[in-house]
């Protein structure tokens, strides 16, 4: 096996250099953020007391064309001979305060970093307005890494501190003198601090790049597809990273004045568009492709990098990437999630069954030109389908490259639509319904909830059901919109059959805790039920109410009649058949709109 890295070291000096001259790039990778400064200031006295601040971990990229780095300096390379993976926070950390630039913090505006020095105490400080205002400290090193002279600089904070101390009636001994003068000497050549490198070769895959990370850093977060990926972004087209990143923080909170990509359903990670991206542009569900296709990889030739594949790939992303985060778009796909019942992220089990759905979204737009209602009505079939079998969770991939695949020889809309339904029509048919809906992999389950649940109370969303026992005429789905009833969650599960009465009866938590026992209903109304049997509190929330509200009340929340009064096992079974029935009713409401 040939060599994939080697171990050397590098004084701080020398990286700065390569940075300056473009020799090292620092794409970001997992790590965006910058560094609180109370870290900068604590990596900068355990260099000044000989403490080890780490590795850094570098790999070579000799065919890369353009280059990231943090300084703005005229570079002599081209492009960066290697790239830093490992170590990026302190490596920029390190160049910020000693060329005394400024960096970008995690909201992408510039920032100075201020480290102050106190040499008499030794002591690194944040800088304050307290160190600035006090001649003992040296408020912003930077300024003693960027002079052209340390030693007048040296002479002349000696000669201010001097002139202070006497103002106040004071001295400056010349021991001080010495003391002050060998600190900030100490100080000035941490530039010759020597790092250890870890060298990772170019001829290594980024399967052997990862396990050498993990290894490294044990205990820390391995890297995965989407961070190689990333940093080929930061690297070739670093505009389209910043794009993605700032569509991702845009989804935390809404904006005044302005659509962004925040909604109720999720929180945008720049790995979920990586996702979408890959699958729109390239028909590819396996991220570890990905990254081979826009490293320029020719899997005709056993996967070897090919410049000009890498330049025609990226060109495709650069197109494409900006269907994915058009905010119109992004919201239009969010409603048909929303027609078709799921109202919450809370419904929500896998975060990816709403990023490959916006893949397809995608797809059917652009390159079927489907129409808005046919791509939300086909949109929402498949949300439903894909969340209630809980197709993208698990190992799906080998599943979704296969569908991606399929797609990619289809000609028009309508081929896609007979696709969609062939996909539904072959997995949700009668007798899942009427068996496997039935059982452990389905709503025979205890817990708070599975994609089975949620597909119940997205059926009631679809199908207009009212809230369970309520006096009103309110609507479930209503109770899912933010901000009703203050701060308390609006909408609370309630046992039917009550904890406390079935615990009396000798039940255990497994059985009490069943999906089938559960039920959505007003907590107004949840408060006034207390821990008695069906069969006493059932007939007190019915009064005033007709037969036909009551069997009407019952039907859309899959209630048998007569439930109150039957044995609890008896109950389950029942109601599980009534629960399967009604997201078959919605299933089927949803086919007939995408049809």
């Amino acid at each position: 096996m040939p060599e994939i890295f080697s171990n050397t070291t590098l004084t701080v000096n020398q990286l700065i250099e390569k940075i300056d001259t473009g020799e090292l790039g620092l794409p970001e990778l997992q790590r965006p953020f910058i560094w609180k400064d109370t870290k900068v200031r604590d990596l900068f006295d355990s260099m000044m007391r000989g403490y080890p601040i780490g590795y850094l971990m570098l790999w070579e990229c000799p065919t890369l064309e353009k280059k990231k780095s943090i300084g703005v300096d005229a570079h002599s390379y081209d492009s960066p001979k290697e790239v830093i993976i490992d170590g990026q926070q302190r490596l920029t950390s390190l160049y910020a305060v000693i060329k005394g630039k400024k960096v970008i913090n995690s909201k992408f505006d510039e920032k100075a970093i201020i480290i102050s020095y106190c040499p008499l105490e030794n002591k690194f400080e944040v800088g304050t307005n307290a160190t600035k205002r006090d001649p003992e400290w040296i408020y912003n090193i930077s300024e003693l890494f960027t002079t052209s002279n340390a030693f007048k600089y040296t002479g002349d904070f000696i000669q201010a501190l001097k002139n202070y101390r006497e103002s106040k009636e004071g001295t400056l001994t010349d021991d001080e003198q010495a003391v002050i003068a060998d600190h900030i000497n100490g100080v000035f050549n941490l530039k010759s601090h020597t790092l250890p490198i870890f060298s990772i070769k170019s001829n290594a895959e980024e399967e052997d790049v990862s396990e050498i990370f993990v290894r490294v850093n044990s205990g820390g977060v391995p890297l995965k597809q989407n961070d190689f990926i990333l940093t080929l972004l930061s690297l070739y087209w670093d505009e389209g990273r910043r794009e993605i990143e700032a569509f991702s923080k845009e989804s935390t909170a809404p904006a005044k004045g302005k659509t962004t990509s925040y909604n109720q359903l999720t929180v945008v990670n720049p790995q979920d568009i990586v996702r979408v991206v890959i699958a729109y542009a390239f028909d590819r569900a396996r991220l570890k492709y990905g990254y081979k296709l826009l490293r320029g990889a020719d899997f005709d030739k056993k996967g070897a990098v090919d410049e000009d594949l890498r330049i025609e790939r990226f060109d495709t992303l650069k197109a494409k990437l900006p269907d994915v985060l058009d905010v119109h778009t992004w919201h239009e796909f969010l409603k048909a999630i929303m027609n078709a019942g799921y109202l919450s992220g809370d419904m929500i089990l896998s975060g990816n069954a709403i990023y490959y759905t916006y893949a397809l979204y995608l797809i059917a737009k652009h390159r079927f030109d489907a129409s808005y209602n046919d791509n939300m009505h086909l949109t929402s079939l498949w949300f439903f389908y894909a969340s209630l079998i809980s197709l993208y969770t698990g190992s799906f991939e080998s599943t979704v490259e296969s569908h991606l695949n399929s797609i990619k020889e289809l000609k028009t809309l309508d081929e896609y639509k007979r696709f969609i339904l062939s996909r539904v029509n072959e997995r949700l048919t009668n007798d899942y319904f009427d068996i496997t809906l039935l059982g452990s992999e389905g709503l025979a389950v205890s817990g708070r909830g599975n994609n089975a649940w949620n597909a119940y109370v997205a059926s009631l969303n679809i199908m207009n059901a009212k809230i369970l026992f309520s006096k009103s005429s309110l609507l479930v789905s209503k109770l899912f919109e933010p901000g009703t009833d203050g701060n308390r969650k609006s909408l609370e599960k309630h046992h039917l059959f009550p904890k406390a009465y079935l615990r009396s009866q000798g039940y255990k938590d497994s059985m009490i805790n069943q999906m089938a026992n559960y039920a959505f209903i007003d907590w107004k109304d949840n408060m006034d039920i207390l821990d008695d049997a069906p069969s006493i509190y059932y007939p007190i929330v019915c009064a005033g109410r007709s037969e036909e509200e009551i069997l009407q009340m019952e039907k859309e929340n899959a209630l048998p009649h007569g439930w109150e009064k039957m044995k609890y096992e008896d109950f389950l079974v029942e109601r599980r058949k009534l629960m399967a029935a009604r997201i078959k009713e919605a299933f089927e409401q949803l086919r007939k709109n995408a049809e």
